[in-house]
């Protein structure tokens, strides 16, 4: 794995940069990101382009011998730029123009905003395009962060109608598929059909689904049109990405990683809460475009934030695992954020790998001994997992606007499986049903909310080869319109199962499962087994008892229930598998075991 570091020369000292360098390499540093924020330093006024100072950084870098990436700058547009062309800024949902004096301030569908985009990203070409020392592009800097992929300004609302009319081809279509005669919502015509804005009472689903993915698809097209514009100017060895922060949503990431094969992310464990969420977002990442998909980590913690709600200290020893966790889970480069903090702006207490004095804090010489310790056990083999997650951005939009209960997502549902495969040391890799599901022994599906005839294809096609698929709650239940099925549930598979799912239920009681004595969570399905065998039941004293909460027909299962702990019975009966203790990752690399214990900060081998 590839180590690297973000620097920000725009910010800093000159006659600091060469010293700068020159530690980077003597500390084992391969790589350097600079410029995804320096639009207002390259260009100050119009067409007053000044790169005099971006030539000497990069020729300081890859004179000590470094690898550059450089960053498009569209992520903060200068001052002048928004007050020439104030249609660039996005539109709040009250209809409010977002104000300069941040950043993802700008709307993505904005015309004038592609175009300045390409404007600048052809200038920085035009300059850099063919330098040696420039390994990899990075496109725009975390699209969707801040809540900014969607938009509500007469662009986007006029972009919106026609990407409904391509999708549907008449409104008829749309009005039937999305049942707008409930509340008399039906539709005129596309033009008709305005963004959501706040209401007395919630959207309509269909129209809120059909806002989230228009906003996802503004968005990858932006980052593909400056992707387009790179790829043609730069070298086939030469990478191409933009970096997502793994708790967003509001962007399909593996859209993202498709467009030229590299996903890469931010990783802010101390804003994820977990090391299993941290994990979760690497697998996630890992496998965006496809189980062949190289991925990098652009942004690594590496000290103490500045945005988390309480930003704690980080402790001896974890930098190393942070890094670890990285490479174990099949990441090909890391850099940690950032050489130096600022002295200036919103990120004061926002740490780096260097005091604001210039000395170097205590991540910096763990930093060192884990890229020798890396170097030492040299390449590490590709991750094999044995279990396939299933996921979706479409599943999570569903989810999260009909979560049936306040402060349940489907980020959570999918976690709780999630953390029960990695307790039982089981590798997992998380895909969409695009994959060939075939090559993996399990698929596990809680939260599998949306149906398609493609998706149930790929799970028959998996059951037919031997691979067994398990159900969670909450699968199965709407169409790709976010529209209730008006199938037999779990839609499109009841059959094949032999059972259905009567009913979804948020528990207020505790209701556990037997024989495995542990609780089943919050979202319970209720099931009917019909010719399907019952492998484990509810009880607690509810209407539930006796009532089947896992059952199971030729290698298809549905399991009811949506906690971690019966997530980890369930799987260990059917893998054989034996929990380890909580908080520890296990990965098999060659002959090699090694071992993550979060808790107390270890990696063995």
């Amino acid at each position: 794995m590839r180590i690297g570091v973000c620097h920000y020369p725009e910010a800093l000292p000159r006659d600091g940069w060469g010293n700068d360098a020159r530690s980077m390499k003597a500390l084992g540093l391969d790589l350097v990101r600079i410029g995804e924020f320096a639009w207002s330093t390259f260009e100050p006024a119009r067409d007053s382009f000044e790169f005099d100072w971006f030539d000497e950084a990069i020729e300081v870098f890859s004179t000590a011998g470094l690898g550059l990436i450089l960053g498009t700058p569209t992520a903060a547009p200068p001052l002048w730029l928004s007050l020439e062309r104030p249609s660039i800024l996005l539109t709040h949902p009250d209809g409010r123009r977002a104000q300069h004096g941040s950043r993802r301030h700008v709307c993505m569908t904005s015309e004038a905003y592609r175009s300045e985009a390409a404007r600048v990203v052809g200038a920085l070409l035009d300059r850099y395009a063919g330098h040696p020392a420039v390994v990899a592009w990075q496109v725009d800097n975390e699209p969707g962060n801040h809540d900014s992929a969607r938009c509500w300004c007469d662009e986007c609302q006029t972009a919106f109608s026609v990407w409904l009319e391509r999708r549907f081809g008449t409104i008829d279509a749309l009005n039937q598929a999305w049942g707008t005669g409930f509340w008399s919502q039906t539709y005129p015509d596309f033009e008709s059909v305005a963004l959501p804005v706040p209401t007395l009472a919630p959207h309509h689903p269909s129209l809120l689904m059909a806002h989230r993915k228009f906003a996802s698809d503004q968005s990858v097209d932006f980052i593909a049109a400056q992707t387009r514009l790179i790829r043609a100017r730069v070298g086939a060895g030469v990478e191409i990405t933009t970096n997502l922060y793994a708790e967003d949503l509001a962007v399909d990431a593996r859209a993202v990683a498709a467009l030229d094969g590299l996903a890469s992310m931010d990783s802010y464990p101390h804003g994820t809460g977990s090391p299993m969420t941290t994990a979760f977002h690497l697998d996630l990442t890992a496998s965006a475009a496809g189980p062949t998909t190289r991925a990098w980590v652009m942004e690594q913690q590496a000290g103490p934030v500045n945005w988390t709600e309480i930003n704690p200290q980080v402790p001896d020893g974890q930098v190393r695992v942070w890094t670890w966790q990285a490479a174990l889970h099949g990441f090909d480069a890391l850099l940690y954020f950032r050489w130096k903090p600022a002295r200036h702006g919103q990120e004061l207490y926002h740490s780096g790998l260097h005091r604001h004095d210039g000395s170097p804090t205590a991540a910096f010489d763990e930093i060192a001994a884990t890229i020798e310790e890396l170097r030492r056990i040299g390449p590490l083999p590709a991750p094999r997992p044995r279990v396939a997650l299933l996921h979706s951005y479409k599943d999570a939009w569903a989810i999260d606007i009909n979560p049936h209960r306040k402060g349940l997502s489907h980020r959570s549902i999918q976690l709780e499986a999630y953390r029960a495969a990695r307790r039982l040391g089981l590798e997992v890799a998380i895909v969409d049903s695009t994959t060939d599901l075939s090559r993996y022994e399990f698929v596990l599906a809680p939260g599998l909310q949306v149906t398609t005839p493609e998706r149930i294809l790929a799970i028959t096609g998996a059951l037919e080869a031997g691979t067994r698929v398990v159900l969670g709650a909450r699968s199965l239940v709407v169409d790709r319109e976010n529209a209730w099925s008006d199938q037999t549930l779990p839609a499109g598979l009841h059959h094949r199962l032999g059972a259905r799912v009567v009913d979804h239920l948020s528990q207020t009681d505790p209701v556990t499962i037997d024989p495995y004595g542990v609780p089943a969570g919050v979202w319970t399905d209720v099931l009917e087994a019909g010719e399907a065998a019952v492998l484990a039941t509810y009880s607690g004293g509810t209407f539930l008892d006796g009532r089947p909460a896992v059952v199971e027909n030729a290698g298809l299962f549905y399991a009811g229930f949506a906690s971690e702990e019966a997530w980890t019975a369930l799987l260990a009966d059917l893998t054989g598998a034996t929990a380890g203790p909580p908080d520890t990752e296990v990965f098999e690399r060659g002959a090699r075991r090694f071992v993550i214990d979060h808790r107390r900060l270890t990696v063995t081998w």
